[in-house]
């Protein structure tokens, strides 16, 4: 057993602390002048902040047994945290072929080559993270390509949307997907002229007719691909984080994660109502009969809330938007849930005690989402549920005085808004205002940060710096003069914010007395009027609970 000591376990001091210590309903208002401490100094019992001021402050916490780290010219700042990403997925990601940042088509065709020479015939070749709109020629890959160049092994290549993948001849066949097949409910199988299958997968429900012949990871590696998430985690500083789509499995590996003592990050998961698995009746049933709700578990590991994926992505015209596509006016795109089922769904969450965050990606798609917030709130109210829109890229001035009213918020992805390439497919003003983070702390709405990742990089320091930039980095555009939020503002979105969309505003997201000692070093101060201190600013220590979790090499 530890021996105990009266003295701090931790004291860090002579640095600037960022503390981001102001409540959300003040955020609201539109403040963001939280407290910034010179010559700083915290102290740490327990894995929990006990003291924060001067460093002559804490300098009587200092005892024998104390370790003291010296800040001077660093800051101190509240480890980041993350309210929407797929952290496990992410992890998975890791142990197959990346394809996130390939630029040229055929690269992306090599690398599949490659792998299919280092393994034997009939041994699957995944890959994840091909975005077809920076390739040189944007034309999606099909069965036959992928055929050539490996044609004894089954290939699945998932997109960076994760919303639609590619697949060869062989994998096609070990899942039965003929000509023969119907589009499963939800999902579009891509097909030839003649009815015969291309390759080419849309939407879940499509993408698991693949997923499901695949053979199951264990739980050793489950487990792993949890440990290379926390490592990446780690380094960028993220402390917390909301983990989307869980299925029952991963639920399983990280409460195993948990007790090997491998999980390096407080996991907020998110039960999935996956429409791959089943429709309404059978999602009503799981609710029903879960043992766990909304704050179920631990400091480390909880319940989070429920995810639903309402609709698509702009790029494969899936997202549901009030008007036809520019670059298709035959469609409007399409929701994959109905508006008596998201309602029902909504309804019985509420009712049952669960948070609830939904994937809107359209217009549309946030109409119906809050029609079915409305309908639950008349019967229960919600605001204590601390429900949110996920992406919300296309936000819509009749929707803020609901979302207030209701206490709606959202959590916003900048990165994907600056890497992914989507305004040449979208109307101006939807360009403009593609997750506009600025419009929501103007409006009252609370805006988490988030990535989305393994659909970008999960950095929150590059998500910070495109969310006061703006800065479509494809074009070298700026997305939105009115979009921007204040640097303030970008750092309450990855602290304050997101811990309030885990229900951990008090204990976590800011450096203040009682909360977990969950906090950064980095290199320098960058809240300044030049954005690009925030680009250059680097994580040097991660603490989580008072241990250092990562350190930047020399």
């Amino acid at each position: 057993m530890k021996k105990w000591y009266a003295e701090a376990d931790l004291v860090i001091w002579h640095g600037t602390i960022y503390t981001v210590a102001i409540p959300c309903d003040e955020i609201r208002t539109g403040r963001d002048d939280f407290p910034i401490i010179h010559d700083g100094g915290i102290a740490v019992k327990d894995g929990r902040i006990i003291a924060v001021g001067t460093s002559a402050d804490v300098q009587p916490f200092i005892g024998e047994h104390t370790e003291v780290i010296d800040a001077t010219g660093k800051v101190i700042a509240p480890g980041f945290c993350e309210s929407h990403l797929h952290c496990f997925f992410y992890g998975v990601s890791l142990m197959k072929i990346n394809l996130q940042g390939i630029a040229e088509r055929q690269k992306v065709l090599d690398l599949v080559a490659e792998e299919a020479t280092k393994r034997s015939a009939g041994k699957w070749i995944e890959g994840n993270g091909w975005n077809n709109l920076i390739w040189d020629d944007t034309r999606l890959i099909t069965r036959k390509e992928l055929d050539a160049v490996a044609p004894e092994h089954p290939v699945f290549l998932i997109s960076t949307t994760y919303h639609t993948a590619c697949a060869n001849s062989v994998a096609l066949k070990l899942a039965g997907i003929t000509r023969d097949l119907p589009d499963p409910e939800g999902g579009t199988i891509g097909r030839e002229a003649d009815g015969t299958p291309n390759g080419l997968l849309y939407e879940n429900s499509a993408l698991n007719l693949i997923q499901r012949i695949i053979p199951k990871a264990t739980e050793d590696e489950n487990v792993k691909a949890i440990r290379l998430a926390g490592e990446k985690m780690a380094e960028l500083g993220i402390a917390s984080i909301i983990d989307a789509n869980m299925a029952d499995d991963q639920v399983r590996a990280y409460k195993t994660a948990l007790e090997r003592g491998e999980l390096k990050y407080r996991a907020n998961l998110m039960y999935y109502l996956d429409s791959a698995r089943g429709g309404k009746e059978y999602h009503l049933r799981r609710l029903e009969e879960a043992v766990a709700v909304t704050g179920f578990g631990n400091e480390m590991l909880k319940f989070n809330g429920i995810k639903v994926t309402l609709d698509g992505v702009p790029a494969t015209f899936t997202a549901a938007l009030r008007k036809p596509y520019k670059l298709n006016p035959n469609t409007c795109g399409s929701s994959i849930w109905t508006q008596e089922e998201i309602t029902v769904f909504v309804c019985k969450a509420n009712e049952l005690g669960w948070q609830f965050g939904i994937h809107t990606i359209g217009d549309r798609a946030a109409d119906m989402a809050l029609e079915a917030f409305e309908t639950a709130n008349a019967q229960k109210p919600l605001a204590d549920r601390r429900d949110y829109l996920i992406h919300y890229v296309m936000p819509q001035e009749d929707h803020w005085p609901k979302m207030k009213a209701m206490n709606i918020n959202v959590t916003m992805q900048p990165t994907i808004v600056s890497e992914l390439d989507e305004a040449p497919a979208l109307f101006e003003k939807q360009a403009r205002w593609n997750q506009g983070a600025g419009l929501m702390f103007k409006s009252g709405i609370l805006c988490g940060g988030s990535s989305d990742c393994p659909v970008v990089s999960p950095d929150p320091i590059k998500g910070m710096y495109y969310a006061v930039t703006r800065l479509d980095i494809t074009t070298g555009e700026i997305l939105g003069e009115e979009c921007r939020v204040t640097p303030r503002q970008a750092l309450i979105m990855w602290t304050k914010n997101s811990a309030y969309l885990s229900h951990d505003d008090d204990k976590m997201g800011s450096v203040e007395v009682g909360n977990f000692a969950d906090l950064l070093l980095i290199n320098h101060e960058f809240l300044t009027d030049d954005p690009e201190d925030i680009k250059n600013a680097k994580v040097e220590r991660t603490i989580l609970g008072g241990q250092t979790v990562y350190t930047a090499a020399e």
